[in-house]
């Protein structure tokens, strides 16, 4: 094989590598923030969603109903799982579960995008029709 095709081809796989953004010795871009309207819908519905305080963090002790939006989005997102030491990840731990179903059902409340089965409603009182001041 001749040597000259053989240099190309190492030029081009050398350009190739030196285009890849991690190739060029800068840290990779962290991905970007959750956008809101990416919120998966919650597992469970909480009932008082926005008194759920935080167990973690800056934010220990905090509401999320006192928390902006773009926090709570943070919350609702699906943490990466922890790994054991044999390899297998932890299951999560119960109070993460409730934090991550609370920010997912308020912020679903807020929009309205929560299944109508879900949605608590106030009970419907028995009303005379035909006594009715209009």
């Amino acid at each position: 094989m001749n040597l000259e095709l053989i240099h190309a081809e190492l030029v081009r796989i050398r350009e190739a590598l030196e285009a890849r953004p991690f190739a060029s010795g800068a840290p990779a871009a962290k991905p970007a923030a959750p956008r809101s309207d990416e919120v998966p819908m919650p597992t469970e519905i909480i009932e008082d969603a926005g008194s759920v305080q935080v167990h973690f963090g800056k934010n220990k002790g905090v509401a999320l109903s006192t928390l902006g939006d773009r926090s709570v989005a943070w919350y609702a997102q699906e943490a990466e799982p922890r790994i054991g030491n044999n390899g297998k990840p932890f299951p999560p731990r119960p109070e993460d579960v409730l934090l991550r179903n609370a920010a997912r059902t308020l912020i679903h409340q807020k929009r309205g995008t929560l299944p109508s089965a879900a949605v608590p409603t106030a009970p419907v009182a028995n009303i005379d029709e035909g006594n009715v001041p209009f």
